[in-house]
């Protein structure tokens, strides 16, 4: 018979490599099965990630503080929805109060019904109506004074040759 060389298959004590190196080795090796860290359980982490409820809290100190923990952030996140639906709302009322602008801004004020207009409005277009005038007032003189060089309108009708 031949005797073993090698010692096999042996137990080997869990205990805490000081070495970083082997503790990274070690670490990469096992990388590839199942790891998990944190406190008290992953289990909890997950539950507490997926905002379902945590289990009935002991008395005791660290989970009290993890429950603080939690409740002030919920806290803060439901001050911040508070905060974030208020601006929402002003910005739908900004929106609507926009669209109701554009809204009567495609329609001009002029074009109104003469009763819906008001009497700072009936001055203005009063005024407006007045610089229309004269400007198709000069504009029809300027067009007799170039393409018809009589000095009447009964006069266009009449050859300048011809006594009447």
């Amino acid at each position: 018979m031949t005797t073993r060389t090698s010692k096999g298959r042996q137990r080997v004590d869990m205990v805490k490599n000081k070495n970083a190196r082997n503790l990274q080795v070690t670490f990469s090796k096992r990388r590839a099965g199942v790891f998990s860290f944190g406190h008290p359980s992953v289990d909890t982490l997950v539950e507490r990630f997926l905002g379902r409820n945590l289990p009935p809290p002991n008395n005791d100190v660290h989970n009290q503080q993890i429950m603080a923990r939690r409740e002030a952030g919920i806290l803060e996140l439901n001050t911040k929805i508070v905060n974030l639906e208020g601006v929402l709302q002003m910005e739908k009322n900004r929106g609507e109060s926009l669209r109701e602008i554009r809204k009567r801004a495609n329609v001009l004020w002029w074009e109104s019904p003469m009763e819906e207009l008001n009497l700072l409005q009936l001055q203005h277009l009063k005024k407006a109506l007045k610089i229309l005038k004269q400007k198709v007032d000069k504009e029809a003189q300027m067009v007799n004074n170039n393409a018809f060089p009589y000095q009447t309108w009964r006069s266009a009708w009449t050859p300048p040759n011809c006594v009447s």
